[in-house]
């Protein structure tokens, strides 16, 4: 399995989620132009379509659906303790709007010069 190479950042977004809907709760860790790493109690098998609903700072809404690519389970009361607890997914045609997001993110505001 090859390690993703694209550009990641750091990012915590409430995320609704769920296999025909968005009932489930958990939060962005990082996120990519391609994926995103879930953090959450409740996880899915490898290969499970979901449907994901990313609250955004502006309280848009974004729609979107992914592939999990790999789950860890970790019981509730140690989920905030676990650095990995939860699940990587691969987005599955991402849209723009979540694109120009995410790019957005990946601009370092350059230091003014001070005279």
């Amino acid at each position: 399995m090859e390690k993703q190479q694209q550009f990641r950042r750091t990012k915590r977004i409430e995320v609704r989620f769920g296999v025909e809907r968005a009932s489930y709760l958990g939060f962005t860790v990082d996120v990519s132009a391609t994926g995103l790493f879930l953090k959450t109690s409740t996880v899915f098998p490898p290969q499970t379509d979901l449907v994901l609903e990313l609250t955004l700072p502006d309280q848009g809404i974004l729609s979107l659906r992914g592939t999990v690519m790999w789950s860890k389970r970790v019981p509730p009361q140690l989920a905030r303790h676990v650095k990995k607890a939860g699940m990587g997914i691969e987005l599955i045609e991402p849209s723009a709007a979540y694109r120009e997001f995410v790019a957005l993110l990946a601009v370092v505001p350059v230091p003014s010069a001070v005279d």
